[in-house]
């Protein structure tokens, strides 16, 4: 069996960036509580590694114990948490991705400018709520509903996105925006991390009998691997999986090819894991 794994692979910076902090933060504050206000990263293996360095997750500031240490995602924090945890004397650092940062950025400007922003994303996703959150003057272009084009008056509105989003998806939700808006501003800014590992399985023409997606289901930019894979190879099979575990022996005993492709915030170590689990598929 050939196994190949697709380049980029392992953390991207942003997600090597969270980490990092979040271990610097414990060691900065090694007898105090010290929770991320939800998933720092989305993968299930990242939080475990966390839990054992004495780090804890909490949904809900509210349930952050007073004078605590509390630690704000990359995916970016809703304006409001910022002054909950002010009133509740919490010790605040931001792991924010510095492209979300770069965005929330140009969305605050927007508004001191009066502009109106079309927001492209998934409404449930944390990076959505965080956008959302710092101005009324936004307007949700849901991925999987209908956009309301008569909400928005701006004639050159400014359109910003999810930084993990399909890049194919997106090309054509830009179309369509220009359409009604042919002075639209458009800042394409999905992840360079997230766009490279898209292509790479986008312009595989190798001979090839299934893709595995490594990530975790929570993950964005592992499910759009995960489409783009369906769509661009659809007489193969394509998994996505989060551990060795997770691996269907039996489906893959007799494969001849299989490639390996992951999401930005899954570990190297779980990669070369499956890589070894594949190998011993007899």
């Amino acid at each position: 069996m050939k196994i190949t794994i697709l380049e980029p692979k392992g953390y991207c910076a942003g997600v090597n960036q969270a980490i990092s902090l979040a271990l610097s933060i414990k060691e900065k504050h090694p007898r105090q509580a010290i929770n991320v206000l939800g998933m720092l990263v989305h993968n299930s293996y990242v939080i475990a590694f966390l839990k054992q360095h004495g780090i804890g997750m909490i949904e809900n500031i509210e349930d952050a114990p007073a004078e605590s240490v509390l630690i704000f995602t990359a995916h970016g924090h809703e304006k409001e948490h910022e002054q909950i945890a002010r009133e509740k004397k919490l010790i605040i650092y931001d792991a924010v991705c510095p492209l979300v940062k770069k965005n929330l950025s140009a969305i605050i400007k927007e508004e001191k400018h009066h502009h109106q922003v079309i927001y492209i994303g998934y409404v449930s996703h944390p990076e959505t709520a965080a956008a959302t959150s710092y101005t009324s003057n936004i307007f949700v272009y849901p991925i999987d509903d209908e956009f309301n084009f008569d909400a928005v008056i701006d004639p050159s509105p400014l359109v910003i996105n999810q930084t993990t989003l399909n890049f194919l998806s997106l090309n054509e939700i830009h179309q369509e925006i220009k359409k009604h808006f042919p002075n639209a501003r458009f800042t394409n800014e999905i992840c360079q991390a997230t766009r490279s590992r898209q292509e790479a399985l986008f312009h595989l023409d190798e001979d090839v009998d299934a893709i595995i997606i490594v990530g975790s289901e929570k993950s964005s930019n592992a499910k759009r691997l995960y489409e783009i894979a369906l769509s661009r190879h659809p007489e193969i099979d394509v998994l996505l999986i989060e551990n060795p575990e997770q691996l269907p022996r039996t489906l893959l005993k007799n494969k001849k090819h299989i490639v390996i492709s992951s999401s930005a915030s899954t570990p190297l170590s779980l990669i070369e894991e499956i890589q070894n689990s594949l190998a011993n598929i007899k």
